[in-house]
């Protein structure tokens, strides 16, 4: 008998590391890939449109992680790659962190489920040697070209140059190919120089000018209310329908967005064509500024070898083009302060949390808008909370409501069961991570049912700005730009689809 335990144990705990080893590496929750130039070629060149049409490829660099961090929706845009490559060493590093378990946030993983007393000194003693520790080996890692594809499987694979690649595949598998972005004059000049290099590439353009809205690569329109994402893209610049109607008109096979690195255009737009039912295409991919190496466009500067080698482009870039300093510091600071964040929230556990749907009589739902709104974001969302020990999410729900609206909790009551709601990520953050008690890494979500049959109107805690009753039409518009899973759910239930 208790050789057959020994046996049975032995055979799980292989079965844990064989599936841990095999999980895809993931930072601030975007799939990171395992890849190098030779396989990703092998893969692309595979692609066929009726077997398996469609695929996007993304170059991620850090300002997308972080991007991705700060909007769940651009998140999402990420991860529907089909393919991807890391784009810099600074991010490269970065995977190689998350992957190789440093001490002190194993240290700490042992205190996670500990009272918060305990759990917050000890994080906050841990966490300013961990992240010096990460700066100090990232620097000599770096500078001394460690080799990190032993840990992560993975080879950094710079946009700009794969571009030649994806031309040299294109022209072999005689793919009709469209560029999408770039100024007419810039499109003349890099359309002569691909047919000096690639003489039987079937190349179309599709460009603007360079002073369009659409070609300024910044994140928000000043107009624009709401937040970009993948099913308002072309709504919200309408030149991008014109393309999407240039895509259905031409069928290429490879399609190359040149929209800019810094605005998250070219992913959603990405997205959005890779769910439209009347666009087919082999391979779609986004390549910000690369286009602009081979010469035309605004024509940048390389950075020179030795700094490449050594992960000092940014450095080159903050002297040579000061107007993207603001971005490059964002990168390099903001990377190595959630990195380490994560290095130990990845190690604790799930909070329980519940969402309440609260109507009153005159059948109108309530909402709050949160105080951390982020820009152009109309930041409305349910009541919500953590669920304590031995508490049911009715309860839980009731203290919540009561707590952040003032409301009597007499007049309030459960009127369906609770429906459990997803496991959602957090995004990283510390001022989160320390109020939540440096315990957790992820929420189990419960929608909670309540009407409130009171005459109070709301008011508002330290937590939010405003409380609001809003009609049943109104509620799906306003919510904020997270659209959490639980939150859309809990908007299904209000429009009557579920």
């Amino acid at each position: 008998m208790d050789f057959k335990f020994y046996i049975y144990l032995t055979r799980n705990i292989v079965i844990v590391y064989i599936l841990a080893y095999m999980e895809q590496p993931k930072l601030f929750n975007v799939k990171l890939p395992q890849t190098n130039k030779a396989s990703l070629s092998k893969e692309i060149e595979k692609l066929d449109r009726r077997k398996n049409p469609k695929n996007l490829l993304f170059f991620h660099y850090s300002e997308f992680l972080l991007r991705a961090n700060r909007n769940p929706f651009y998140r999402s845009s990420l991860n529907s790659a089909d393919l991807s490559a890391i784009d810099g060493k600074g991010l490269h590093y970065a995977m190689w962190s998350t992957m190789r378990n440093p001490v002190l946030p194993r240290v700490f993983s042992f205190a996670a489920n500990l009272p918060r007393i305990i759990t917050i000194p000890l994080f906050v003693g841990l966490f300013p040697f961990q992240l010096i520790s990460n700066l100090i080996l990232g620097f000599f890692t770096i500078i001394f070209r460690y080799n990190f594809t032993k840990t992560t499987k993975n080879k950094v694979i710079l946009g700009r140059d794969y571009v030649y690649d994806l031309l040299t595949i294109a022209q072999k598998k005689k793919w009709k190919t469209l560029i999408i972005g770039g100024s007419k004059t810039g499109d003349e000049i890099t359309t002569k120089i691909i047919h000096r290099l690639f003489p039987d590439l079937k190349l179309i353009s599709w460009t603007r000018d360079s002073k369009s809205l659409l070609m300024k690569d910044q994140f928000l329109p000043k107009f624009v209310g709401s937040t970009i994402n993948s099913e308002n893209i072309c709504q919200i610049f309408p030149d991008l329908w014109e393309a999407r109607n240039h895509i259905k008109k031409t069928k290429p096979d490879l399609i190359l967005v040149c929209l800019g690195g810094a605005s998250g255009k070219q992913e959603f737009f990405l997205e959005y064509l890779k769910k439209d039912p009347y666009i087919n295409f082999k391979l779609a991919t986004g390549l910000g500024a690369a286009i602009d190496h081979l010469g035309g466009g605004n024509q940048q500067n390389r950075t020179p070898k030795w700094m490449e080698s050594i992960g000092l482009e940014w450095l080159y870039r903050l002297f040579t083009n000061p107007s993207r300093s603001k971005r490059i510091i964002d990168s390099i600071i903001t990377l190595w302060w959630w990195l380490t964040v994560e290095q130990f929230s990845s190690l604790t556990g799930e909070r329980k949390t519940v969402v309440n749907i609260i109507s009153n009589k005159q059948n109108k739902y309530l909402l709050v808008k949160r105080r951390n709104v982020l820009p152009g974001d109309l930041g409305w969302s349910f009541v919500q909370g953590g669920i304590e020990n031995n508490e049911s999410p009715q309860k839980a729900g009731i203290r919540e409501v009561a707590e952040e609206i003032k409301f009597d909790p007499l007049d309030m009551s459960t009127f369906y069961r609770p429906i459990t709601g997803q496991l959602e990520p957090q995004s990283i953050s510390l001022a989160r991570f320390l109020v939540q008690g440096c315990r957790y890494k992820a929420a189990k979500n419960y929608i909670n049912f309540i009407k409130y049959s009171g005459l109070d109107n709301p008011r508002t805690n330290w937590e939010n700005q405003k409380a609001k009753w809003f009609s049943k039409s109104e509620v799906g518009n306003m919510l904020s730009i997270e659209k959490r899973p639980d939150w859309v759910i809990a908007n299904e239930y209000i429009d009557g689809k579920k």
